[in-house]
Parts: C-alpha cells; structure tokens; sequence
C-alpha cells in the first residue's frame, strides 16, 4: 500500500512540474516576435525617444494585427534557404581563388566573405528556431 501511494505521489508531482515548466518556455513565432517588439518598446518608452515609440507601437500593431506563425516560419525557412546558397557561391568564389593562385589579399577578402556569410546564416537559423 506504501508503494501505491508513493506512486501517486511521484506521478503527481510530475505533473505539476512539467505544467510549470510549461509555463516558463521560451515563446516562439510570433509571440517572440511580439515579445521582442514589447521589450524594445519599453526602452524606448525609458530613454524618452517618441519617435521610436511611434514606430515601434505600429510595428506592434501590425505584427498582432498580421502575424501567423505558419507564415512566419516559411518566410525564415525561405531566408535560411537563400543564405545557405549564398555561402555555398563564397565558398565556391573561395575554392575558385585558390585553386587559380590570386593573391593573398583577395584570398582573404574571399575567406572574410565565406565568414560573413557563415554568421548571417547561423543568425537566421537561430530565428528559425524562435
């Protein structure tokens, strides 16, 4: 009898952890994207700046107004694509330099560029997944 109440016990602490775990996730799409509208707004609001204010209430209500998380994904999965192309062309420009013995300039240039388009596609891998 022990044993069945300390069960229950156990399934029902699970319970109430995991609803408030649930609670403290991260937002996602266009809540986050509201969030983030929201936290800006507030500083904003604190330094004083109206014009900022103005812009930012707008984007506000455009994003309440307009958001769907579906089109919102798509549109990221649709800049995540795009960018994962464009590194693949700096890396192909890259391998093309060296390969044809340009200097050690426009080698870097062309390295600095593959690194520039490798951080714009991680940034937009990481909106990707908010």
């Amino acid at each position: 009898m022990q044993m069945k109440y300390g069960i229950y016990s156990l399934v029902i602490g699970l319970v109430f952890s995991t609803t408030s775990w649930a609670a403290d996730a991260p937002k996602t799409g266009c809540a986050a994207k509201l969030d983030a509208i929201s936290a800006q707004l507030a500083q904003a609001k604190a330094a004083g700046n109206k014009h900022r204010v103005a812009g930012l209430e707008k984007a506000y209500s455009e994003v309440s107004a307009h958001c769907d998380n579906d089109s919102l994904y798509a549109e990221r999965l649709a800049k995540v694509e795009k960018l994962e192309e464009k590194l693949t062309e700096r890396q192909d420009e890259l391998a093309e330099a060296i390969a044809e013995g340009k200097s050690m300039e426009k080698i870097t240039k062309k390295r600095e560029k593959v690194a520039q388009a490798e951080a714009e596609l991680a940034q937009a891998r990481a909106e990707l997944a908010h």
